[in-house]
């Protein structure tokens, strides 16, 4: 007499064990990259939003007590009170360091009316606006890197000469 076993068992075979083994891997892997790039684009932003903020500080530090003479669309000349009423230029300059053969890119600079050197705000821009509606200067700057336009509002609350 022979016996049947019944081989229907209940339990994961081997190879389903090995892929289910291999999706948890790959699903690790694709979590770990995407959790990389999203680090870097978060420091990278926080990056950006500081150097912003530093910016506008130190401009409106500067504009502060300061009288402006004259302000075209690229230029801001201004009369440094702290230093014996010295003209001084915030401009829209092209960075020749940094632009490549097909596109043209700019700074903002401080720099004296009269001596020449300068020193430079920002860095690395498409393009750079500045325009005054009564005490408010504002500057306005297309970024290289991702083409976001970003303004920086000042206040300028002495009276300032006719542009």
């Amino acid at each position: 007499m022979f016996m049947k076993l019944k081989s229907n068992h209940k339990a994961f075979t081997i190879y389903e064990s090995v892929l289910a083994l291999m999706v948890t891997i790959l699903t690790l892997g694709v979590l770990q990259q995407s959790l990389l790039i999203l680090k870097q684009v978060q420091n990278t932003s926080f990056r950006e939003q500081l150097r912003w903020h530093i910016t506008q500080e130190k401009l409106q530090s500067i504009l502060q007590n300061n009288k402006i003479v004259k302000l075209t669309n690229s230029k801001i000349i201004y009369e440094d009170r702290t230093n014996n009423n010295q003209k001084m230029v915030i401009e829209s300059y092209p960075d020749k360091a940094n632009s490549k053969p097909k596109e043209q890119l700019y700074m903002l600079r401080l720099t004296t009316a009269a001596q020449g050197g300068h020193e430079p705000i920002i860095m690395n821009l498409r393009k750079i606006t500045i325009e005054k509606i009564r005490n408010l200067v504002i500057i306005t700057t297309v970024n290289n890197n991702a083409g976001k336009t970003s303004e920086i509002c000042l206040t300028n609350e002495i009276q300032t000469a006719k542009n």
